[in-house]
């Protein structure tokens, strides 16, 4: 009904003796040991953070200038095609004719 339960005899079963202080010195190792464990890990971690760490504290500035920059983008196509229409209901202009100097080669 219940399953397989082993038995075991209590010659073989070890008792933990209880502590009746939370405090006692395996509790202390228990705990220093984790907090080496954690100043490990936060060791491992700190080239990440110093590398990183400004980027994302600029984060918000840099947002904010992505933004002004597709506005600014924006501002000067509006411009561009308002100049286009100006450009096309005056009259043409001739280009000026572009003459060459000539560049001197280097055979190495």
């Amino acid at each position: 009904m219940y399953g397989y339960r082993p038995y075991y005899p209590t010659m073989f079963t070890q008792s933990v003796p209880k502590t009746s202080s939370t405090l006692s010195l395996a509790s202390i190792q228990k705990w220093t040991g984790t907090a080496q464990q954690f100043i490990k890990t936060a060791n491992s971690f700190l080239p990440y953070v110093q590398q990183y760490g400004p980027l994302v504290k600029n984060l918000p500035v840099m947002w904010k200038l992505y933004k002004a920059f597709n506005e600014s983008e924006t501002d000067t196509e509006k411009e561009v095609n308002d100049d286009q229409v100006a450009h096309a209901q005056s009259e043409p202009v001739a280009e000026p004719v572009k003459t060459y100097e000539s560049i001197p080669k280097l055979y190495l």
